[in-house]
């Protein structure tokens, strides 16, 4: 079905390929993972496995490429795949939920009834029926990340890839995907691509398993084999064991962050969060769990001063203000940068605040340094993996040495190393004295980062603990 020889990408403009002499060939009903360091080459691999090469890649491809037996060069035939890409809000194209599946149905040849029939049928699978007509602007990440998952299921192309496909994704819906494709790839022969940082779940999901380093191919082959072969390379240490500790904080200190009976929605009589209260102290890292549309997100906005609550108040530490004193990570790293150079981005803020410029490079250059950015200064930020974008959007909120910390979903896209190493830098950050607040679906990362565990339920704070996995 599909198969590579010798294939190699170089991106335009760039000195190095981003893959380099991929063969492979892969058959009809087979489930594979694709891992591998954050830059490594997956999501380019994955493009050109689904023949969307040329029109997600700006570039060379060199080498053979055939789908289905057919010349590959130019791309897949038309219908042959289906791509869910790392940030969902790029291929979301219509005003509800059911008018993007409709799309992807009428696409099909589908009639109008039979349209209806089928979006409600698989929307009904992932218990999102009820949100069929809301509008795609109304919906947290997680839920848009759902529908455009869902679009491509409606598509039922002969090839699915998708990449990262529960960065955003509660654990229940992220569970109802992977079952459902073992079920499409079992009965009706589908060729399932995932590229994947959840080794657990990979692990369960693929039969085969294709890792990446530096853009070319180091393992191939079945997941069981992947799974020894992983220990080896992990081999030599546990990267938690080195985590920085926390502070010892005290309950009489002011809070630098408090959020009282704060009420917010983005349409009348809809609310997100509803009777809300919160409050986080210097030192205290808070993991804020919950199902996807919960209103993590909104909380951290409404902090951030985004947005203002229809009742209720938010209010900052005795001094501070939210433009000076609270940095905020989006979900979507590509919704953040805009800057033409990584030096750039991440000098902004200080650009803002007066910062000279000699000290405002030696800042970010300290700064990037430490999430193995420093050598990309010139760079496009567009041009980073995705990996490269997240930790290039808390590089530059750290820069200013903000007092508050909101991060919304920060390990997206970031591999077990960075992901323990972005756990060890919210310590860090914990024991200067700071509040941090973590948006996330990651309880992995909740129990290496955090001190408390806010779960919000109907827009409610519906339980708060310390961390269970923190020693007593």
């Amino acid at each position: 079905m599909i198969e590579l020889g010798d294939v190699s990408f170089l991106p335009a403009g760039a000195a190095c390929p981003t893959l380099a002499e991929a063969t492979l060939r892969i058959g009809q009903g087979e489930r594979v993972g694709i891992v591998g360091p954050s830059g490594s080459g997956k999501s380019t691999l994955g493009y050109h496995l689904c023949g969307a090469h040329r029109l997600a890649l700006a570039g060379r491809t060199n080498g053979r490429l055939a789908y289905a037996g057919r010349d590959g060069t130019d791309g897949a035939p038309v219908g042959f795949a289906g791509l869910v890409g790392q940030n969902p809000e790029a291929q979301l194209f219509c005003r509800t939920v059911y008018d993007e599946l409709a799309l992807a149905l009428l696409a099909r040849g589908e009639d109008e009834a039979r349209c209806r029939h089928t979006a409600q049928a698989l929307l009904g699978r992932y218990g999102f029926a009820d949100r069929a007509q809301a509008s795609l602007g109304s919906l947290s990440l997680g839920q848009k990340q759902l529908t455009a998952v869902l679009s491509m299921l409606a598509m039922e192309p002969r090839v699915l890839l998708l990449d990262e496909p529960t960065s955003y994704l509660d654990a229940a819906a992220a569970d109802r995907l992977f079952a459902h494709l073992t079920e499409l790839s079992r009965v009706h022969g589908w060729i399932i691509l995932v590229i994947e940082h959840d080794r657990k779940r990979l692990a369960s999901f693929a039969d085969r398993v294709i890792a990446l380093d530096g853009g070319r191919i180091v393992h191939d082959g079945p997941a069981n084999a992947w799974a020894s072969w992983d220990a080896e390379v992990d081999a030599g240490g546990d990267a938690l064991s080195s985590l920085p500790p926390f502070p010892a904080v005290s309950p009489d200190a002011a809070p630098l962050v408090e959020l009282h009976g704060v009420r917010f929605g983005y349409a009348p009589g809809a609310p997100v969060l509803d009777g809300l209260d919160l409050a986080v102290g210097p030192g205290e890292v808070v993991a804020l769990l919950g199902a996807n549309g919960a209103g993590k997100s909104t909380v951290l906005r409404l902090i951030k001063g985004l947005g203002k609550p229809a009742a209720g108040r938010v209010a900052l530490g005795a001094g501070l203000t939210a433009a000076h004193d609270v940095g905020l990570m989006f979900q979507n790293p590509e919704e953040q940068i805009f800057a033409h150079t990584v030096a750039a981005e991440c000098g902004y803020w200080l650009e803002n605040r007066g910062v000279a410029p000699e000290e405002r490079l030696a800042r970010c250059r300290a700064v990037l340094a430490g999430f193995g950015l420093a050598d990309l200064l010139d760079r496009a930020p567009f041009s980073l993996s995705f990996g490269e974008k997240r930790r290039l959007c808390l590089a530059a909120i750290l820069v200013a040495e903000p007092a508050v910390l909101c991060l919304d979903e920060p390990t997206t896209g970031l591999d077990a190393a960075n992901m323990a190493a972005m756990a060890a830098e919210v310590r860090r950050q914990a024991a200067k004295g700071r509040a941090v607040l973590l948006a996330t679906h990651e309880e992995a990362f909740a129990a290496m980062a955090a001190t408390r565990w806010v779960t919000l339920t109907n827009g409610r704070v519906a339980s708060d603990r310390p961390n269970p996995h923190l020693a007593s």
